[in-house]
């Protein structure tokens, strides 16, 4: 399951584009909302490791958590705007030929949605949407040890980001919703500067493309 980051790009735009010139504000527009779940990460490549590593290395991941904030603009009744972060993490399971002491991984999103939904006169609306961005991609290790060079401690690094996600919000009152929602979250290849052994002929570490599936329950309150 892949998504193209110019497909992402193009129907934010697009979508934003028609929306401001289309149906009326509500009247609360503004809103808060926070969400928390589980998340499975596929398995990626590990393509680098102080230097390069055996074809077909791969970094899986153990089950992990979701937590998110998103502040965002209803334009219209169908129609919404959003800034959102939060924080995604995994524990590393393993990694091809490695021995891994207590390593996570984890990235928080920096995102700009294009949230639709359907308008309806019951208390549960579907809604759809996507984002693109970036996200702070962060590793912590007790120690990675691969073909005789270990590493410890962590690094950060900044990577293109982007996603679509879909959901149903159940009505409370006018100011207050609940909601499930389901996000597939993806980045490009993370990349770390990192101190390793003596003698090895690289300083970095490389994963291949994160995709990471989200299973959240939601809050929302419209100001």
């Amino acid at each position: 399951m892949n998504f193209k980051p110019s497909v992402l790009i193009g129907l934010f735009v697009g979508a934003t584009g028609c929306a401001l010139a289309a149906a009326p504000v509500p009247d609360s527009p503004f809103y808060l909302r926070g969400d928390m779940g589980g998340t499975l990460t596929e398995d990626t490549k590990l393509t680098e490791f102080f230097g390069p590593v055996a074809p077909g290395t791969t970094v899986k991941f153990d089950p992990g958590f979701r937590m998110g904030v998103t502040g965002g603009y209803q334009l219209t009744d169908w129609f919404a705007g959003e800034f959102e972060t939060g924080i995604m993490v995994n524990q590393i399971k393993s990694i091809t030929g490695a021995a891994v002491d207590d390593a996570t991984f984890s990235n928080v999103p920096l995102l700009l949605n294009a949230r639709f939904q359907i308008p309806n006169r019951s208390r549960l609306t579907p809604y759809f949407g996507g984002g693109v961005g970036g996200a702070a991609a962060t590793f912590n290790a007790d120690s990675i040890t691969l073909d005789g060079t270990r590493l410890t401690g962590g690094q950060s690094t900044m990577v293109f980001a982007y996603q679509a996600f879909g959901g149903v919000r159940y009505k409370i009152n006018d100011h207050m919703g609940i909601g499930l929602a389901y996000h597939y979250f993806g980045t490009s290849d993370p990349d770390w500067k990192v101190d390793g052994s003596s003698g090895v002929s690289s300083d970095r570490m490389k994963f291949g493309s994160i995709q990471t599936h989200a299973f959240t329950i939601a809050f929302d309150y419209r100001l």
